[in-house]
Formats: structure tokens, C-alpha cells, sequence
């Protein structure tokens, strides 16, 4: 047993209509998949800037049922930063922390999907399960 973890950007229209146990996928919402990660983006984003994690704060806890699925907004701060690192920051840090083909385009996807929620006006949410 895992955990599932998926990073999506939404609106609060979009929101609204997220079935917390099917995820973003139940809405047809475009994600990340980043199964296992826990601890949340903060921390890795201030890995890629080289700004300090406490400066971000938490993310924000929307919902979470009992022995069930939870979601999390991500901070704006945080989704702003990553939406910011350029492609030569995420090849270094891929080549620092050794990280692997996959590990590595799931950073740039992330990125890409911080930008896109941006531009939209979105919010980017986590959607985690056990």
C-alpha cells in the first residue's frame, strides 16, 4: 500500500464539483502524479529556489474525510515560485539529486502545470490518499 498524491490546478467552479474520492481524474482535471511524495511542495520548491521552506508557510487544508482522501490548496507563494524556475534550475537539481528520467519530468511537469494555473487564474490543489 501507497500513497497517492496528485498535484491539479482548478477553480472554485471546478472545485466544486471534485468527488474527493475519485480525485482530479473524476473531473477530468489535468494532474500530476506524484505517488509517494509526502510532506507536500513547499519543501521542494524551496529546494529549487534556494529560499527557505518557512517562508512559504503550510498549505491550506480544504478537505479531509475519516480514513478517507484529503486535499490541499497549495500556497499561492509556492506555486508562484515554482512556476518560475527555469528549465537549466530543474536539469541541475535533476542532476544534484541524481533523480531519475521519470522523477525528473515530473518537476518539469509540475512546473509547467504551476504556469498554466497562473495564466488561468487556478488554484493548484493536492489530492492525496492512502
Amino acid at each position: 500500500m501507497g500513497v497517492l498524491v496528485d498535484y491539479f490546478a482548478a477553480s472554485s467552479v471546478e472545485l466544486d464539483r471534485l468527488d474527493l474520492s475519485a480525485g482530479p481524474a473524476g473531473i477530468g482535471s489535468r494532474y500530476v502524479d506524484c505517488k509517494g511524495w509526502i510532506g507536500g511542495l513547499a519543501g521542494r520548491v524551496a529546494e529549487l529556489t534556494g529560499r527557505d521552506a518557512s517562508e512559504f508557510g503550510d498549505d491550506v487544508v480544504v478537505s479531509v474525510e475519516a480514513e478517507g482522501p484529503g486535499l490541499t490548496r497549495v500556497r499561492p507563494e509556492v506555486a508562484q515560485a515554482l512556476a518560475g524556475v527555469t528549465d537549466e534550475r530543474l536539469a541541475e537539481y535533476a542532476e544534484d539529486e541524481l533523480l531519475d528520467e521519470h522523477e525528473a519530468d515530473r518537476y518539469v511537469q509540475l512546473r509547467d502545470l504551476a504556469r498554466s494555473a497562473g495564466a488561468d487564474g487556478r488554484d493548484l490543489y493536492c489530492w492525496s490518499s492512502v
